[in-house]
């Protein structure tokens, strides 16, 4: 059975979702717990292997499911991986960028947007109207740039 938590994190989600009409479900939740808790990327199948370890047998589409609208709702953002990969990460819906490291898969959060300075002039004179970027860095975080 799963144990009580309660975090920030998870009273965001509540909230969020309570806004939009939607269940706090025990399987969203725990997705919220799972993604807090392990402070770094994690793929789709790491994700179940944690709710399934708290909660005991959850389908993987319930997974899939409740990291899309997660995604929609911007409880989680999506991250991309050099290999092609993917992860996803906990957000609280505010306009972040990340640094990811390639050994650890820590995720770190931009100081600033480094997009904000753009000139968008000149892709406006193109008929081009920019709605939304995504910027994402790859490298070594410090603990594994030390160890190495």
């Amino acid at each position: 059975m799963m144990k009580d938590f309660e975090c920030t994190q998870e009273s965001y989600a509540r909230e969020v979702l309570r806004e939009k009409g939607l269940k706090s479900t025990t399987q969203r939740l725990a997705v919220v717990h799972v993604l807090h808790t392990s402070r770094k990327s994690l793929s789709v199948g790491e994700i179940h292997d944690g709710v399934k370890e708290m909660l005991g047998a959850t389908g993987l589409a319930t997974i899939y499911r409740t990291l899309e609208m997660f995604e929609d709702l911007g409880i989680v953002k999506r991250l991309h991986f050099p290999d092609g990969g993917r992860g996803y990460a906990f957000s609280q819906g505010e306009h972040v960028h990340h640094m990811v490291c390639v050994d650890c898969r820590g995720v770190f959060d931009f100081p600033e947007c480094p997009v904000e300075s753009f000139d968008y002039a000149s892709v406006e004179k193109q008929g081009f109207r920019v709605k939304d970027h995504f910027v994402q860095l790859f490298g070594q975080c410090g603990k594994c740039a030390e160890a190495a």
